[in-house]
């Protein structure tokens, strides 16, 4: 039994490790590539962009001024963050539907020297919005929070 655990422990770790170096590549070729089009070529990507302002709502560092609302009471700390959580979900909707708009408005254009669709570089804006609010329905019970909280 030992021996199969440990044969099944140095597949799980080469499969980890396999993983773990493709994740670092995929960002070092992100990162990489964000850099070679915003210096060299004046147009950044967009949807590194747009993909971590999503990633900002599911971690939760999104517009909010943490020293301001950690002086205020509890109630209050609540209120500011279902305050802004409700202008980041209205900032997704606007997202949406503009993003939306924006990809219609492209998608008869090509992009000169690819030849690419000018339409899939705005379809980040929408893809984004539903990104966010995902995320942000996804942690409802958190931000709403119970009704006990709301009573101290």
């Amino acid at each position: 039994m030992l021996r199969f655990l440990k044969s099944v422990n140095r597949r799980a770790v080469a499969v980890e490790r396999l993983l773990a170096g493709s994740l670092v590549l995929a960002v070092f070729v992100v990162v990489l590539m964000q850099v070679v089009l915003r210096y060299l070529f004046e147009r950044p990507n967009p949807w590194t962009s747009m993909l971590g302002a999503a990633l900002a709502v599911e971690l939760r560092t999104h517009f909010v001024f943490d020293q301001l609302v950690g002086m205020l009471k509890p109630k209050l700390q609540m209120l500011a963050r279902r305050c802004s959580t409700a202008l980041v979900a209205a900032l997704a909707v606007g997202l949406i539907l503009f993003g939306f708009q924006l990809v219609d408005l492209a998608s008869s254009q090509r992009s000169p020297a690819l030849d690419l669709p000018v339409s899939w570089i705005y379809a980040s804006v929408p893809v984004a919005g539903f990104l966010m609010l995902l995320h942000i329905a996804a942690a409802l019970d958190t931000v709403v929070g119970s009704r006990a909280e709301d009573q101290r």
